[in-house]
């Protein structure tokens, strides 16, 4: 038995099929996407015994109609989904790379700066100083058998590239650094959480604001004692001298969750933020004077 690509696409099979639906079967949402049809009378609905029907009166235009929004049918084919990656099988299926959600896969890009490799599949890819050892590998959400990637040692999150790429990641003890840029996806921390990455500690490295603590604590919901949040010795003088209090403000509707956490370095930075009034960027940790151990 064929098996429709969606409730949409069920609704217009059984249409174009048998020539008529209980009008109960159509939703005000299909009712919405069909309006053009209605319209034009294509489709209209009469009374049936003591209830109600939505009958096909032109044939031809309703089979247009799902062509044009279904231009690979109204089934699923298996064999698409094998061998088309999700927004090429969106557009196959919808004229519309987006409609399936975003990508299959993800770039990560990284900074060597330990000596543990980095597996990905059977290939180990070690330090070789080469382009400051940077480097990228795909992450997918499936079909990952063969692009296993693990890692162990001391793993940084780092939201900035900027700071990806200065910070002296080997003084601070960082075998690995990778780049969120912002938000990190489900599938980053997935897989930092998975069993590939068990071995591997997580240190977190955002600007010490709302939107930062927010992530680190997603990072901890995951993967637990793992995770930890960077915190420099002296990140009393950093809120002393740089913090911004539009920084703050952007994101202060955060804080109410963040001052129930039970992380007590996450409470501490909250308080920090209260003190001073702002939240600070990442890249005050680059500023000499407040390095590591200032």
């Amino acid at each position: 038995m064929q098996t429709p690509l969606d409730a949409f696409a069920g609704l217009l099979a059984e249409l174009i099929t048998a020539g008529s639906v209980q009008a109960s079967r159509v939703s005000t949402k299909a009712r919405a996407r069909l309006a053009p049809l209605f319209s034009a009378e294509v489709l209209v609905e009469t009374r049936a015994g003591a209830g109600r029907r939505v009958e096909v009166r032109t044939p031809e235009t309703l089979a247009k109609f799902i062509s044009r929004h279904y231009p690979a049918g109204l089934f699923a084919d298996p064999s698409a989904d094998e061998v088309l990656d999700r927004r090429t099988l969106a557009l196959s299926r919808y004229r519309d790379t987006k409609a399936l959600g975003g990508l299959d896969f993800e770039i990560v890009e990284y900074r060597l700066a330990g000596k543990a490799p980095l597996l990905i599949g059977s290939t180990s890819i070690g330090r070789s100083g080469v382009c400051g050892d940077l480097g990228a590998f795909v992450l997918y959400d499936v079909r990952t058998a063969d692009r296993d990637v693990r890692f162990s040692g001391v793993v940084a999150t780092v939201e900035n590239p900027t700071f990806l790429i200065r910070y002296d990641w080997a003084a601070a003890g960082v075998d690995l650094a990778i780049a969120t840029y912002g938000r990190m996806s489900r599938r980053l921390i997935d897989w930092l959480a998975s069993g590939s990455m068990s071995a591997a500690q997580v240190v977190h490295y955002d600007d010490y604001d709302p939107v930062g603590l927010g992530e680190f604590c997603r990072l901890e919901a995951a993967l637990g004692q793992r995770a930890s949040l960077f915190i420099p010795d002296r990140i009393e003088r950093l809120f002393s001298q740089y913090s911004d209090r539009d920084l703050l403000s952007r994101s202060s509707g955060l804080l109410p969750a963040l001052q129930q956490s039970s992380n007590a370095e996450v409470r501490r930075v909250v308080q920090l933020m209260a003190v001073s009034g702002g939240a600070v960027e990442q890249e005050a940790l680059l500023i000499p004077t407040i390095g590591i151990g200032s």
